[in-house]
């Protein structure tokens, strides 16, 4: 089936739903009640392996309808699994909602609901290869790894997690709804070297179609880091400042925090974050001018790309820094931008996050060889935390193969290493991005499915971070 038609017959099955969206929000403006009601349904596949063995294969399917309802400054909510054509059990949650919110406290901050966004922004966008995938495809990936490192004495874990997932929004100050279909996959494979102190690799992988899926890929990245490892001494290093390149996988879990640290303007309004009100504005210099980062729906370079968010604002191209300058911040939660009295202007849950490139080294033989003085090459971290929130203070573990390059050639691998430094500083010691991109899977596996993820160069270096010692035994 073409891509075109797949969207089609997508569009086709959503129908039933959009069609009953309609018909409770007609209801809702019959009966003179004020509210909003939310589709959300996934399909999802799952196979989780443990020390060479499956320990988990799953297929579910889950749908769920959310009523919220506004009276004055009276809100109440509810949510109910429904049919497409049971129309009455939506009917009854609704009635009986709107019976209890007159005993629902008065919130003073609380502002009228408004409009949610119209027009042609449906996207159906679900590769139909994902709703009934076969989980050999799954399996199949960790047994081909373990026959590819039959000869070392080595255990294989991680996880395959595919689906597709679907969300649409109406509410009655508007006729029809807003609607997104999509799907995604994601990768975690762990190879754990039981001759070699147990030292773990790893490698991930997330996209959109079944079709951007390329195990020999993994098993070949997983094989050249082993070949690394195996094939490299054990060295210590002392704590201290080092230069470090990240690899994208490190790298964005970086930004991940700092979505939350400078970027949402919830956590900004409250205090909570490393922005200080009396500091930093929109239009402030917070880092170097070599830094940007984008949440744009409209670029193809990233993934999930949602014209429209869960609450049903528009999404536009949207920068969030620019060239180190603060330029947006989110504004997603309805109650929260009625309490500080801002408007409401994206929806982070569907955040479309991507770091711009730079004109650094695209592959990791170039990389190596730019390095002259000795760097560390981190390609996950682990354990991350916030330290001090309000001097964007986090501490995090390296992991999955850490290695020290000098001179152009890799040196020797390290036990884990601790980073403990500042968002202020790690991003105004930026020395060059890669030039090419890597999509970092940042789905969260709580809840209904909703794929997520974070576009960022394949390697940044970092000058001079703060290693505060290693994880190796008997270490700190």
């Amino acid at each position: 089936m073409s891509k075109q038609s797949t969207h089609k017959a997508m569009h086709t099955a959503m129908q039933p739903v959009l069609q009953l969206l309609t018909e409770i929000n007609t209801f809702m403006k019959y009966e003179g009640i004020t509210g909003s009601i939310t589709y959300r349904q996934e399909s999802s596949h799952m196979v989780r392996c443990g020390r060479s063995q499956i320990s988990l294969n799953v297929s579910e399917e889950g749908e769920k309808y959310f009523v919220e309802i506004q009276a004055g400054q009276r809100k109440i909510s509810g949510s109910t699994t429904a049919q497409a054509n049971d129309s009455d059990k939506l009917k009854t949650l609704v009635s009986t909602l709107n019976e209890r919110v007159k005993l629902m406290p008065e919130v003073p901050h609380m502002s009228p609901m408004t409009a949610i966004v119209q027009g042609d922004l449906n996207r159906f966008n679900a590769d139909g290869a994902l709703i009934n995938l076969d989980s050999k495809v799954m399996v199949d990936l960790f047994k081909r790894c373990g026959e590819h490192f039959a000869h070392g004495n080595v255990e294989v874990s991680g996880a395959f997690s595919a689906g597709v997932y679907s969300y649409a929004i109406i509410n009655t100050l508007v006729d029809a709804p807003v609607a997104y279909q999509g799907s995604d996959y994601n990768v975690e494979l762990v190879l754990q070297l039981l001759d070699h102190d147990k030292k773990e690799l790893r490698v991930a992988d997330v996209g959109e179609a079944l079709n951007q899926f390329d195990a020999n890929s993994l098993i070949k990245q997983l094989d050249a880091s082993y070949q690394l490892l195996t094939n490299t001494p054990r060295q210590d290093i002392e704590p201290g400042e080092y230069d470090v390149i990240f690899h994208a996988d490190a790298f964005g879990d970086l930004i991940n925090y700092l979505g939350y640290m400078a970027l949402h303007g919830e956590t900004y309004q409250y205090g909570m974050g490393m922005l200080q009100q009396d500091k930093h504005q929109i239009g402030s210099q917070l880092f170097g001018s070599n830094f940007t980062i984008t949440d744009d729906p409209t670029d193809p370079e990233v993934l999930f790309a949602r014209p429209v968010g869960e609450n049903g604002i528009a999404r536009q191209p949207f920068p969030l820094i620019s060239n180190g300058v603060l330029s947006n911040q989110f504004y997603s939660d309805k109650d929260d931008c009625d309490r500080f009295g801002i408007a409401r202007n994206n929806d982070i849950d569907v955040a479309s996050i991507k770091v711009a490139t730079g004109n650094g080294p695209a592959d990791f033989a170039a990389m190596v060889k730019s390095c002259t003085k000795p760097t560390l090459f981190i390609s996950f971290i682990h354990y991350m935390n916030l330290t001090n929130a309000a001097k964007g203070e986090f501490t995090g573990s390296s992991r999955f193969g850490t290695f020290l390059i000098a001179d152009g050639e890799i040196k020797a691998h390290l036990y884990n290493q601790r980073i403990n430094d500042s968002y202020h500083r790690i991003f105004n010691q930026i020395e060059w991005l890669s030039s090419q991109l890597h999509h970092v899977n940042m789905s969260s596996t709580y809840g209904m499915r909703s794929a997520s993820s974070i576009a960022c160069p394949r390697f940044v270096k970092v000058n001079k971070v703060k290693i505060t010692g290693s994880n190796a035994p008997g270490k700190g």
